[in-house]
């Protein structure tokens, strides 16, 4: 742990050097930072010691995949989670690297409650929709995550 204390010290600095050219810094997470460590979790400690103007760009399947709540993460942290990467996920498939081949808005990730949180208390100015791959074509792939977008979100 005492390396993401390090981590979020370096964030700090650097977000403070970035405040004076008029950008903000932020961190894209990925499942390592919500797995436990020494009985915490690194992105927990990355919140805990940066400064709150600092931005968790929050890649939504990678913190479903290893069990967290997505919903939960957002409440703890308003107004910090600035961009969402709607990348959807759906278990039983990690094994053949199908996990995240399935299309935005067809996993497991509850898009409804997060879409809510996220406009409520989160502070989100960005949805991104992430897509790792398809058994479509790569058109065809965004033109469906699109679509079930305009689904969820009119």
């Amino acid at each position: 742990m005492d390396g993401w204390k390090t981590l979020a010290d370096t964030l700090t600095l650097a977000a403070e050097k970035f405040k004076t050219a008029g950008l903000r810094a932020g961190y894209h997470n990925h499942q390592t930072e919500f797995q436990l460590v020494e009985g915490q979790r690194p992105i927990e400690v990355l919140a805990a010691n940066t400064p709150k103007e600092f931005m968790l760009q929050f890649d939504v399947g990678t913190s479903v995949e290893v069990g967290y709540d997505p919903v939960a993460w957002i409440k703890a942290n308003p107004g910090r989670i600035n961009s969402i990467h709607c990348k959807d996920w759906a278990p039983g498939s990690v094994a053949d690297n199908k996990a995240y081949r399935v299309l935005f808005g067809e996993g497991v990730c509850p898009w409804a409650k997060i879409f809510d949180a996220a406009e409520s208390v989160g502070g989100v100015e960005y949805y991104l929709i992430e897509q790792e791959g398809s058994r479509y074509p790569e058109l065809e792939t965004a033109q469906r995550c699109l679509d079930n977008w305009k689904k969820m979100r009119g």
